[in-house]
């Protein structure tokens, strides 16, 4: 240990020679604590053919829907993590938890036409992940959907009034607002630059990150400088409050760190990262979010796609249900949805009183499992494309 301590000394003091500015970081305190996530159904406990029966009870319940169905993909990842971190500083910092994730992804056949449908659960925790949604009944419900988006029109196209059911604002949310609010992309010239006191979006959203949220991906008690996470106000009522900040970025900033910095493992050098990335609910039901659309969609499922710092995007969803006169109508298939994420959310006019905790992981630069917490929102959007059918 004495011997890696100072190989990792000297390649420090020999990078450093690059840095193309010296890095300071902002004070914060020394800890010596210990965590442990909770987890009802421990996930110790379980043994290799238990944890075998995840996947394969959700294949099974997707290939039992019938002949339509041509490929299941059932993915089961358990991550059971023993954290140790030590400063010069002087904290001492252990964190043990178990994050439990089941992808689901299938595809229906019929002629020449290929439907595709996923969907996903996760938590920090144990297997009483599965108390709600059982694996098998996971994969039946995603191949009854892709199977029914065989016989379903296209959606129409151009921009529309839409609702983003919480399974494709957690996308737009996480790719295209939360990576802008990260410090290190802001002061590169991202989308928010210099706006904080500043109205960005609509008044009726307000933004934050929790790391400290004990339930999501992203429960982090501290982060991988050693400063402590929490509750953290990004945007509130449509004015931007923060940035998420490591210490470097805080100091350079003038701000306070606020335990976002996170790397995959000790290889890797942290980066700003977020935790677990929410939207406040507000004071509508999805039903009278629907009601005041005249024609438009309610929107539902993603199949991932890009975004930029200037909060541009580009994404797929898996399929919609058409809003005639504040009722809904037929299904369709999916398509893709595009524009500027800050414009977007500058139209929302309502956001539901339900915010739902969905899974979630990023690759900026490295792998990190995060959390989004989101509700139902109403905008304006632009609609175009195919999305996943082909």
């Amino acid at each position: 240990m004495e011997e890696t301590l100072k190989t990792a000394m000297k390649l420090a003091t020999a990078s450093a020679k690059s840095k193309p500015r010296k890095i300071v970081l902002e004070p914060t305190a020394i800890e010596d604590v210990k965590t442990v996530a909770p987890a009802k159904k421990p996930f110790d406990n379980s043994d290799l053919e238990e944890v075998k029966r995840i996947s394969v009870e959700a294949c099974r319940g997707a290939t039992e829907v019938g002949k339509k169905i041509v490929d299941v993909k059932a993915s089961f990842l358990g991550i059971q993590d023993q954290k140790w971190f030590a400063s010069s500083e002087g904290s001492r910092i252990f964190q043990e938890s178990t994050r439990l994730l089941l992808f689901v992804d299938v595809v229906a056949k019929q002629g020449s036409l290929y439907c595709p449908a996923s969907e996903n659960l996760g938590h920090t925790g144990g297997l009483e992940l599965f108390d709600e949604t059982e694996p098998e009944a996971l994969g039946r419900m995603v191949a009854e959907k892709a199977a029914r988006l065989l016989d379903a029109p296209a959606p129409p196209s151009g921009k529309l009034r839409v609702v983003l059911h919480p399974t494709i604002c957690a996308t737009l949310l996480h790719e295209a607002i939360g990576h802008p609010l990260e410090a290190d992309l802001a002061m590169e010239g991202g989308g928010f630059g210099n706006y904080v006191g500043k109205p960005v979006m609509s008044r009726l959203v307000s933004i934050y990150d929790d790391g400290a949220m004990k339930s999501g991906l992203g429960y982090l008690p501290y982060d991988d400088e050693g400063v402590e996470s929490g509750h953290t106000t990004l945007v509130k009522n449509g004015v931007l409050q923060s940035f998420m900040h490591d210490r470097t970025s805080a100091a350079r900033m003038g701000a306070s760190p606020t335990g976002n910095a996170h790397a995959w493992d000790y290889s890797v050098e942290p980066l700003i990262r977020q935790t677990n990335i929410g939207v406040e609910p507000g004071d509508f039901t999805v039903e009278e979010m629907v009601e005041d659309i005249d024609e438009g969609l309610f929107i539902e499922g993603t199949f991932g796609g890009q975004a930029d710092s200037s909060a541009d995007f580009t994404f797929g969803f898996q399929n919609a249900v058409c809003i005639k006169k504040g009722r809904l109508a037929e299904m369709t298939r999916g398509a893709n949805l595009s524009g500027n994420a800050i414009s977007v959310f500058k139209t929302i006019d309502a956001v539901s009183k339900e915010a739902v905790l969905r899974p979630g992981a990023c690759g900026k630069g490295q792998f990190a499992i995060q959390g989004r917490v989101v509700p139902a929102v109403r905008c304006e959007i632009m609609v175009g494309g195919y999305g996943g059918a082909t």
